[in-house]
């Protein structure tokens, strides 16, 4: 009985170590999973290792940059998506500000205009300048910025430094070289006060983003690939972007070693077997929670956030018969390339807002969506109230709170009543 419980402990501790390493390997980036499986086929003459094609071509490729994302650096684009991840509620608000990160330079401050912006995220200018607010307000002080004088303007504020000599100072730097009488006028003060002036912001930092690793970090193709036919959507792995390994044959025969040396070698078999398992569950585990992502938001794909249906992690274990940690780690930092763009696997999920027994269950981006649409329909004269638009929302059989729908049209970039009918009367 003794020997019998021995033997079940150790193929516990066996399958418990199995597990854990298939765990571990689902949530490596391709990378991480590269270097690791590298590491491991040095260590272990039973494994082979091939880098992906993605790889052997660093640098190559014209990838969505987005895919970067994922990227475990102290870079500015990971430091820049965590607080994104955090920042905004809607997977809509967070496409768009996806866009501006990518149109960081390495100082940190934008690249593009916000038009620019809005016209690639397929959003209003509008809508953009709403997003960019919330970014700005990103730590350090001073990202994304238009321009020198406007990353110092946003850094002086947050420090409290912000005096109005200290702005016009900061409005009119290319006056300092040259033309301080004309600063000193306009600072309304004397000249000799300009260095005193100049003293207060000296401590700003002018380039904010190169505080961070800025040694380019490698764009690689997204994991999955999703293509539309008329059959619908099909998803696939992406082949560039996957390690490979061979689990060689023992061609060793057992009576030309000890019986140390064959159980080492039986041991080294055993782990490179188990490694070829747990790559080959990663893959089948990232195709199947991506085919199920993918066919639940067909709609969102197809029409845009607005279309974006309640899905949680648990409703996608619960179809795929996983635990919602392992969907979470099949999810993490992942991207799925589609026909147009990039985007992080993350952005198919979106928490159902509580609606009247018996309704559909929908997601904020639609709640989001139907207050925007109806204050955009309402007579600009008699702007909808708050409480007006909970009662039509009821009405839609959808249950809004009224302080949500005064949280939703803050993150619209639509004012209240009282400030929509001002400026309809000022126009």
């Amino acid at each position: 009985m003794e020997f019998v419980q021995t033997i079940s402990q150790g193929q516990t501790m066996q399958m418990g170590g199995q597990l854990l390493q298939s765990l571990a390997i689902l949530g490596m980036a391709s990378q991480d999973l590269s270097e690791h499986l590298q590491e491991r086929a040095e260590a272990n003459p039973y494994v082979s290792y091939r880098a992906p094609a993605a790889f052997a071509a660093r640098g190559g490729g014209d990838f969505d940059a987005l895919a970067t994302v994922a990227a475990d650096r102290p870079s500015l684009m990971a430091h820049v998506v965590e607080q994104i991840e955090r920042g905004f509620e809607t997977s809509g608000d967070r496409m768009i500000a996806l866009h501006f990160a990518e149109a960081l330079e390495p100082t940190g401050w934008l690249g593009q205009s916000v038009e620019t912006v809005a016209l690639l995220a397929g959003c209003p200018p509008r809508k953009a300048q709403a997003v960019l607010e919330v970014l700005q307000g990103f730590e350090p002080a001073g990202l994304f910025a238009g321009s020198l004088s406007e990353c110092l303007l946003i850094q002086a504020r947050e420090a409290d430094l912000l005096s109005w000599e200290v702005e016009t100072l900061i409005r009119n730097l290319d006056l300092i070289d040259g033309r301080r009488a004309e600063l000193a006028e306009l600072c309304d003060c004397e000249v000799s006060d300009i260095p005193d002036i100049l003293a207060q912001i000296r401590g700003l930092d002018p380039k904010p983003g190169l505080a961070y690793d800025h040694v380019p970090v490698p764009v690689f193709p997204p994991d999955l690939i999703a293509t539309r036919s008329e059959a619908g959507w099909t998803v696939e792995l992406n082949r560039a972007t996957t390690p490979k390994i061979t689990v060689m044959e023992d061609r060793l025969a057992d009576g030309s070693a000890d019986c140390a040396a064959r159980k080492l070698r039986r041991k080294a078999l055993a782990e490179a077997r188990a490694l070829a398992l747990a790559l080959e569950r990663r893959g089948d585990t990232l195709l199947r929670t991506a085919a199920v992502l993918v066919a639940r938001q067909s709609r969102f794909l197809d029409r845009g956030p607005a279309y974006l249906a309640p899905l949680t992690l648990e409703d996608v274990a619960a179809e795929l018969g996983v635990h919602a940690s392992t969907v979470s780690r099949a999810v993490s930092g992942r991207m799925i390339q589609m026909p147009t763009r990039a985007l992080p696997l993350r952005s198919f999920f979106s928490r159902p807002v509580s609606n009247l027994p018996g309704a559909v269950a929908v997601s904020r981006d639609s709640m989001m969506n139907f207050v925007q649409q109806v204050v955009g329909e309402e007579n600009p004269k008699e702007p909808l109230s708050d409480d007006a638009i909970v009662a039509l929302a009821q009405r839609s059989g959808l249950r809004i709170a009224r302080r949500t729908v005064a949280k939703y049209r803050s993150v619209l970039g639509l004012g209240s009543s009282y400030e929509r009918r001002r400026r309809a009367l000022g126009a």
